[in-house]
Formats: structure tokens, C-alpha cells, sequence
């Protein structure tokens, strides 16, 4: 038996025709990206190295960091690439200190041979090791270092060395939220244990979080020149401030505090300390916290200029999240005048979703317990529509918040429910134990981000910038660039003329449309970039989109092909892509349409994360263990290997979804059956434009394609082959009919439309009658652009006749005003029911018209389903049906 769980995140055949069942936990999908709007393609390291693709003004911060440099002619070295990569990643520095903590313990354990460890280091198997965010990657190296120093200095019989080891284990209780101080030495201990043992009294003092003695210790040890830890205890004294500071809550105290580790930290950097890199780093800590406007814009300063930094990963984070608190600043300030702007209407008490951030921050701070409810449905499973939650002081009795909950509901609670509220109320006071506690906020300090605002999607206006950030190029493009203020082109413009700078042209380039002034000047510059210039894709794809804009299409076209012939392949595939959609625009014949429509996917989608394929057969294959399948790993591998056979092609082309809406709107039956025969087309491509031929060619009745399309089909989709000969073979229109109907029910992933419809498994059968994204809904008329519903405008390529358009339209039309397929195929059924009850394929059809029927999450609308089509589809299979295998397997189903 296969392990379920893999057989949910193998569903691949919702995409590819490789399905394996996954009724259990629902379909899972693979989405392909063409383009990735906000982000570098993958792997993000060609990005680092200077393969910057087409800039566009929607990429992130880092991002656009990364490109500036180079479009300015710099370059990073190869250590600076690899800390860019984990900027852009979000990697933590010390991977939660994780790795260095194993080393102790395994170095704790080869000295003591323990069976079992101490609880401290026990790791957990949901939540990692139990300590927390002060005891942090360098505490654990330390130790290890010390006793493996230690044990070759006086060996591991010592029981000095013995009682190091308590004192060390006693240290890092301090991590897990005890208090435990070793206890002083007396003169008898020797000298280096002693020493030792001040330094881990100290440690103790400092990860308990008694800030002012653990200063005190550590002044001590560093005024003490004879002792090995004295240059540490030196730099801890910083340390401590810092960390005292970041928990302090009074502002007055907080300043003194950094000001006080400021002055110690300076003094180690002057005098050449062996923690001057690390004092370095805490300073620019303390300058982040305290004088943002300065750290920004001496970070802007140094990641201009360039040079190695051995903190740069740091610099990148810190640089950007202080643009984005300035940014966060503004709106937010902006957002309040707006809503003290605002008349409140009489018994209005709705909440802005400022007030909602307050009321989650106050729950954060342990103020508050969220407590929220889900009545059940007659099926006994969540009704989500109608959730209660509730917000209320930790300390408010059960028997008060259950009151609350009923008043709401406006009705009493069962048994049941109330005891279920009751378990909630206790993990919600579990939950608060971790909120209110000192080590949480340390967590907190350590993941400071204040760059977010929930400000009804007000945007940054470039004249609300503050005028110091302007000052800086790098921050000035980057914010200029991404800015959508109706001002940015002629700021670009004005900083182009004033710099010459590639970056500044190729801001302005992007901002231009064919009305803008001075844009031929602009274009005339543009085209005398080079093509080994980091500008070039981006100066192309620009000059092509204002030339088409201007009416030069065919320059444009020379222009395209320019890039087409000479570099096309080691551009990032988004880029490859974005030439590739104005290849399309510029098309003139299907010939070529298709050529440029055909898209090479740049990543996939699949389980929260963006990865190649070849990431994802992987991740796959390392699932696999002996426990939990019957199958050997060989067996294992090879069939995955089957499964992703047809995806891992470097050929593999698909249609994005604009070129499918153009194709579903524009192109008529006869023009979609023509381009299922070019030449050029990718066999899976063929496959489904084929596939959509057919059914088109059945819901518009034209009998005469249906039949002529047919053959092909079989040849592209041999699983079909058997139905479709019946097809084929049959006389008479409603017996063709009524096997038409069927086959659409036996192959959820037939559609009349590209747009949307990734096949489903091979057959109903397959997916075990999951049909939850089969067949097609309704076309959608509008979509969201900036986050608003507009009308969905689809160009029509320019190659086709007004005569095709209209026959395309009409077409069109008639399967719009089919809707849904599920109620469609649905209704059809009951028909057929109705007219023709001996057919022996009737209970099956039923059966699928039922199970399509049924209110799934994620179909067309939502929770709404055509209860009334599923009622009568039961009613009829069960009262004439009562025999049936059919009839059997759906109370079966109903069971489950």
C-alpha cells in the first residue's frame, strides 16, 4: 500500500496524466509560474551573479538592491553572493543556533556516555530543542570548545573537570526558563576552574535575565588580566547592556542603556579587542534601534560603494526594513487622519483594521485570549460561515466567556460545545504562558520587522517621501522605481539627465508611455546600449512594448528578434517568457502566434513552496522509509520517475492563462482545431487543444468536427481510445449523444475551455470520484488589477479576420451560457434518466452526477452547490436503482 499523505502531494496528474488517488485529503495541485513578479527567478543564485533578467518596478527591495549594483557596472564577490542569497531567502544567520547545540550534545555525551540525556536537551518532536532565543549559536560553540579544551588539558577522569560540567549544565537550565546559578568555588578549586566557574556564574546571571548582577560579573572578569575569559567578559558587558535595553520597556531607560553600550562597545572597537567585529555588529544593532535615519542611510552609502562586507547578509535585511518602517510610518500616519476624517454613523462599532491590529497586539502582549466557536452542520462538519470569535481578558471566568459565546449565537450552548470552549479557554491560557514570558519577547527583539501597515491599501506617494531618503541614489531609484505616483517618470527623467547612469535610464525607460515627454530622446538613448550590458533585456523589452505603443511594430519586431537570436537562452526563463508574450502581441499569422504562446514554466507551485521539478522529485524520493511502504526504494524511485517522466523535459511548453483567455475567446472552433495541427505545437499542447476541440465541437453540436476530431484525439489520448471508437461506431443522434455525456462524465479533465482547466486524473475512477476541480465553471468576466474588480479586457491578436472574431464571439458565448459543468452535466443526466432508464450506463451516471453535485470548498462558488440537481440524482438511483453497484458504492460514500 502506498502511503496516503504521498498520495496527496503526488496528485501531479492535475496538471500531467499522472494521477494517484487522493480522496483522503483532497486534491493536491501543481500551479506553473511563467513569471515571477516580486522575485528573481530560481535558483535565486544567478540572480546574486548578475543575470538580472528584466527589472521590473514590483520586484522586492533586496531585490532591486541587487540589480542596482550591477546596472551601475559593480559586481559582488562570491561570499557576498551566497550572504545575498540567504538576504533573499530569509534565512536566519545561525539557523536557530541549532547545529551548535547538537555539537554540545554530542560532545556532552561522548564524555559522559549517558544513555539519556537531561530533559534541557531532549529534542522535541514537533518544537525543536527547548531553549530559548538567549542562549543563542555561540553559547553552545563555547561550551563545546571549553570542554574539549578542558579534557585534553587535565583529561576526563578529572573531577574538576567533572564539576565543570555540572556548572556548564546548570548554565543553560537558565535557557529553558529556570533560575540556576552554580555556586561560588573556594580557594581549594584551582585557579582555571575557578576562573571558569566565574565565567559561567556570569552567564547565568545574563541568560536568567538579572541584567545588572551579571554586568557586574562580567566588569569583573574583564578587569581581571590573568584570566582567559577577560577579553570575553569585556565584550559581554556590551552584550548585557544591549539585551537589557531590548526588554526594557521604558523609553527614557532604554536610551541610557544603548547609550551605555555604545561607549563600551566603542571602546573595544578602538582598541582592537578579539571581539571587535562582533562589537562592530552589536553596534550597528544599537544604530538600527536608536537612530534609524542615520543607520539607513549609512547603509545606503556603504552597499553603493561596494567592497567586502563581512556582515552583508545583515546590512541588505537591516537596509530594507528600514525602508519599509519609514514607509510603514507614513501610511500609518496617513491612515489615522483618514479615519479621524471619518463620521462614525449612530451604533456603529465596526473596527478599522487598525483597531484589529490592536486587539491582535493586544493578545500578543497576554492582555487578551482569543476564544473562537464553529457551530457544526447537519453533517457534523465546521460551519466556517458563521465562526464567533471572541477577544477577552485572560482572567475572565469560563462560565462568563461561555455567555458571552451564547449571546452571540443567540443561543445556549450544548454540553458538548461547552466543554469543547472550555478545553479552548485552557490551551488559549497555555498559549498566553509563552506570550507574557521574558524569553518571548527575546524572540520578539530578535524578529523586530516594523515595516507593516494595515492601511486599507494606501501606497506610498513618492512627495511623501522624507527628504533625506532622496538624498541617497541608491534608496532614490529604488523607491522612484517601484513608486506608481504619476510623478516618478519625470523624476526618473530629471535623475537620468542629472547621472547618465544605466539604472536612472532604465527607470525612466519603464515609466515612459508613448505620451511622455521627451520619450523619443529617451528611446534614441536607450538604443545605444550594449548587449552585454546588465541593462539590455530590460532596455529591449521596454523599447519593444513603446514601439508597438507608438505603431512601429515593425521595428519592434527587429528589436525582439534582436535579443531572440543572440541571448535568448541564458536569459531567466520569466524573462524569456516576457519576450515571449510580446512575440504574441506582435504576431502575424497563428503560425507564430503559437510559437511565442508556447511557455517554458519557470517554476512550479506545490505545497507552499516555488521549486523546479527536479527540487520536487527529490524531496519526493527522500519520503520515502521502510516503515511506512510496502514497496523497496528502487520500486519507489523508478515509479516517481514515471510520474514525472513527462514534466522534467526541458521542452515542456504550456499556455499561461492570458494566452488561454485569448485562445478561449477569440479563437473559433474551426481556427482551434487548425491549431491543434501546427506543426511547431508541443505534443502535450496538442494533446489538449485536441481534447478541447472535441468537447467544444459536442457542446456547440457540430456533429461533423466531433467526428472528424475524434481519430486525433484517440492518438493523443489512448486512455480514451476505447469510448471514443464506440463513438465513432455509433448511429443516431441521441444515442451519440447520451455517449458523449458520457464520456465527459468519465474524464473530469475534458473542458471546452484552456483557461483554468488543468486536467484532472484519467477518470472519475482514478481520483476515487474526488470531483471537486472537474470539468469547467463559468468564464470569469472580471478580474483584479491593483487590487480592484474590473472588467477582464483580452486583446485580440491582430492577425485574425473581423469575420473569425464574430463566429469566435458568438461560439463563445453559447458555452459561456452553458455555466457550470457540474450542474450542466448534472441536469443532462437526469434527462437522459428520464428519456432512456433501461441504458445500463444510467445507475454509473448517476452515481458521478451525485458526487459532482455535492458542496465542495473549493468548486466554482465556493460552498454553493446544485443540491437539488444532487437530491433528484440519489433519489432516482436509489428508488429505481436499488440493486445497482452504484447504488451501493453511494451509500457507501454517504457513510464515510
Amino acid at each position: 500500500m502506498i502511503r496516503r499523505s504521498v498520495s496527496c502531494l503526488l496528485a501531479i496528474g492535475l496538471l500531467f496524466h499522472s494521477y494517484i488517488s487522493a480522496k483522503a485529503c483532497g486534491p493536491s495541485y501543481l500551479q506553473p509560474i511563467f513569471v515571477f513578479e516580486g522575485s528573481p527567478d530560481l535558483p535565486l543564485q544567478e540572480f546574486a551573479a548578475g543575470k538580472i533578467g528584466i527589472v521590473r518596478p514590483t520586484f522586492g527591495r533586496k531585490t532591486l538592491l541587487i540589480a542596482y549594483r550591477y546596472l551601475n557596472g559593480g559586481s559582488f564577490a562570491a561570499e557576498e553572493q551566497t550572504a545575498l542569497v540567504e538576504a533573499l531567502e530569509g534565512q536566519a544567520p545561525e539557523n536557530e543556533g541549532e547545529s551548535a547545540l547538537k555539537a554540545w550534545i554530542s560532545a556532552r555525551k561522548e564524555y559522559l556516555h549517558e544513555e539519556d540525556p537531561p530533559e534541557l536537551y531532549t529534542e522535541r518532536r514537533h518544537q525543536g530543542y527547548d531553549f530559548f532565543p538567549n542562549c543563542a549559536k555561540n553559547a553552545f560553540e563555547v561550551a563545546t570548545t571549553t570542554l574539549k579544551d578542558r579534557l585534553s588539558s587535565y583529561g576526563a577522569s578529572d573531577p574538576n573537570v567533572r564539576e565543570w560540567m555540572r556548572g556548564q549544565d546548570q548554565v543553560f537550565q537558565n535557557c529553558s526558563g529556570a533560575t540556576e546559578i552554580p555556586h561560588e568555588l573556594g580557594p581549594e578549586a584551582p585557579l582555571w576552574l575557578r576562573q571558569d566557574r566565574d565565567y559561567q556564574i556570569a552567564a547565568s546571571l545574563l541568560y536568567s535575565l538579572q541584567f545588572d548582577q551579571a554586568r557586574a560579573r562580567f566588569e569583573k572578569i574583564a578587569a581581571d588580566s590573568e584570566s582567559h575569559w577577560s577579553a570575553t567578559g569585556e565584550y559581554l558587558v556590551g552584550r548585557t547592556l544591549v539585551r537589557q535595553a531590548s526588554l526594557t520597556e521604558d523609553e527614557k531607560r532604554k536610551r541610557e542603556l544603548y547609550a551605555d553600550a555604545e561607549r563600551s562597545l566603542q571602546k573595544l572597537i578602538d582598541k582592537g579587542n578579539a571581539f571587535g567585529d562582533a562589537s562592530r555588529k552589536l553596534m550597528a544593532l544599537i544604530k538600527y534601534r536608536m537612530h534609524p535615519e542615520e543607520r539607513v542611510q549609512e547603509l545606503a552609502d556603504h552597499l553603493t560603494i561596494g567592497g567586502i562586507s563581512q556582515d552583508l547578509r545583515q546590512e541588505v535585511i537591516d537596509y530594507v526594513w528600514l525602508l519599509d518602517r519609514f514607509e510603514a510610518q507614513i501610511l500609518k500616519e496617513e491612515h489615522q487622519q483618514k479615519e479621524a476624517l471619518k463620521e462614525k454613523k449612530p451604533g456603529e462599532t465596526s473596527e478599522s483594521p487598525l483597531q484589529k491590529n490592536n486587539t491582535y497586539e493586544a493578545v500578543q502582549r497576554g492582555e487578551l485570549i482569543s476564544i473562537w466557536f464553529s457551530p457544526k452542520l447537519a453533517d457534523g462538519t465546521s460551519d466556517y460561515q458563521n465562526d464567533v470569535s471572541l477577544q477577552v481578558k485572560y482572567d475572565k471566568p469560563a462560565s462568563e466567556i461561555i455567555k458571552l459565546l451564547e449571546e452571540k449565537l443567540n443561543r445556549n450552548l450544548t454540553l458538548e460545545e461547552s466543554s469543547a470552549i472550555k478545553e479552548q479557554i485552557k490551551w488559549s491560557l497555555e498559549s498566553r504562558k509563552w506570550l507574557v514570558s521574558q524569553n518571548r519577547k527575546l524572540d520578539g527583539v530578535a524578529r523586530d520587522y516594523e515595516g507593516f501597515c494595515n492601511c486599507d491599501d494606501l501606497k506610498l506617494q513618492l512627495a511623501d517621501v522624507p527628504p533625506f531618503l532622496l538624498t541617497k541614489d541608491l534608496t532614490d531609484w529604488i523607491l522612484t522605481f517601484q513608486n506608481e505616483s504619476p510623478d516618478t517618470y519625470t523624476r526618473a527623467l530629471s535623475r537620468w539627465r542629472e547621472t547618465e547612469s544605466q539604472a536612472w535610464l532604465l527607470a525612466a525607460l519603464t515609466k515612459a508611455d508613448s505620451t511622455s515627454p521627451e520619450v523619443i530622446r529617451l528611446m534614441r538613448a536607450a538604443e545605444r546600449i550594449g548587449f552585454d550590458s546588465p541593462a539590455f533585456p530590460t532596455i529591449v523589452f521596454q523599447l519593444v512594448r513603446l514601439k508597438m505603443a507608438l505603431g512601429k511594430t515593425v521595428e519592434a519586431q527587429q528589436l525582439l528578434d534582436s535579443i531572440v537570436t543572440r541571448q535568448f537562452d541564458d536569459l531567466p526563463v520569466s524573462a524569456q517568457n516576457q519576450f515571449r508574450a510580446q512575440g504574441m502581441q506582435l504576431a502575424k499569422n497563428l503560425s507564430q502566434f503559437l510559437k511565442s504562446a508556447a511557455r517554458k514554466p519557470a517554476a512550479f507551485y506545490d505545497e507552499g513552496l516555488y521549486r523546479t521539478i527536479s527540487e520536487m522529485l527529490e524531496s519526493r524520493k527522500a519520503e520515502w522509509s521502510e516503515e511506512e511502504f510496502d514497496e523497496s526504494k528502487d520500486e519507489y524511485e523508478r515509479r516517481l520517475e514515471r510520474q514525472y517522466q513527462s514534466l522534467v523535459s526541458q521542452d515542456l511548453r504550456l499556455f499561461d492563462d492570458r494566452t488561454a483567455d485569448v485562445l478561449d475567446r477569440h479563437f473559433s472552433l474551426q481556427m482551434l482545431n487548425q491549431a491543434a495541427h501546427d506543426p511547431n505545437l508541443s505534443s502535450y499542447l496538442r494533446r489538449r487543444l485536441m481534447m478541447v476541440v472535441w468537447v467544444r465541437a459536442i457542446l456547440l453540436k457540430n456533429d461533423e468536427l466531433a467526428t472528424e476530431s475524434t481519430p486525433g484525439v484517440i492518438k493523443v489520448a489512448p486512455e480514451m481510445s476505447s469510448l471514443l471508437t464506440q463513438y465513432l461506431q455509433t448511429q443516431g443522434p441521441a444515442a451519440r449523444e447520451h455517449l458523449a455525456l458520457y464520456i465527459l462524465l468519465k474524464f473530469p479533465g475534458l473542458s471546452p475551455f484552456i483557461a483554468g482547466s488543468l486536467p484532472e486524473p484519467p477518470t472519475a475512477e482514478d481520483s476515487n470520484y474526488y470531483l471537486e476541480t472537474a470539468w469547467w465553471c463559468k468564464p470569469n468576466e472580471t478580474e483584479y488589477r491593483s487590487g480592484n474588480e474590473v472588467a477582464k479586457i483580452v486583446p485580440a491578436p491582430r492577425f485574425l479576420e473581423p469575420s473569425q472574431l464574430e463566429t469566435a464571439r458568438r461560439e463563445y458565448e453559447t458555452l459561456s451560457a452553458i455555466g457550470d459543468a457540474k450542474s450542466y452535466l448534472g441536469k443532462r443526466v437526469l434527462q437522459w434518466a428520464k428519456s432512456d432508464p433501461n441504458d445500463p450506463r444510467i445507475p454509473e451516471a448517476l452515481f458521478i452526477a451525485a458526487q459532482a453535485t455535492q458542496s465542495y470548498k473549493y468548486g466554482c462558488n465556493g460552498w454553493e452547490n446544485d443540491q437539488e440537481t444532487e437530491q433528484e440524482a440519489i433519489r432516482i438511483l436509489s428508488e429505481q436503482y436499488p440493486q445497482s453497484q452504484w447504488t451501493a458504492k453511494l451509500e457507501k460514500q454517504e457513510d464515510q
